[in-house]
């Protein structure tokens, strides 16, 4: 989800600075498939020239998993909470060596 809301911010901002300084989109609506073929083109190129197959492989795994969702749930975080809980509690009242 924030990544969703990360894209259409700096989309927001960029365009929208753009447009706040008298900018025209029309220019922008006519040179965008150009100019996005040869900054993306560049850009995946120097990525593949760089790196082995093996980054390359997880890196596109782990583009995957960035809009997958979270690994943990929200009932994870209660169970960690809790314990801290526990354990700043028996800490305080019994001393650091009831921990052991």
């Amino acid at each position: 989800m924030f990544q969703i809301i990360g894209i259409v911010l700096l989309f927001g901002l960029v365009f929208g600075s753009y447009a706040i300084s008298g900018g025209k989109f029309e220019v922008i609506l006519h040179a965008a498939p150009h100019e996005l073929m040869a900054i993306g083109g560049a850009g995946i190129a120097a990525f593949m020239i760089s790196n082995s197959m093996t980054v390359i492989k997880g890196s596109m795994g782990g583009l995957g998993k960035c809009f997958a969702g979270p690994k943990w749930k929200k009932q994870d975080y209660k169970d960690l909470l809790s314990l801290l809980f526990q354990l700043t509690k028996t800490m305080k009242s019994k001393g650091v060596v009831a921990l052991e």
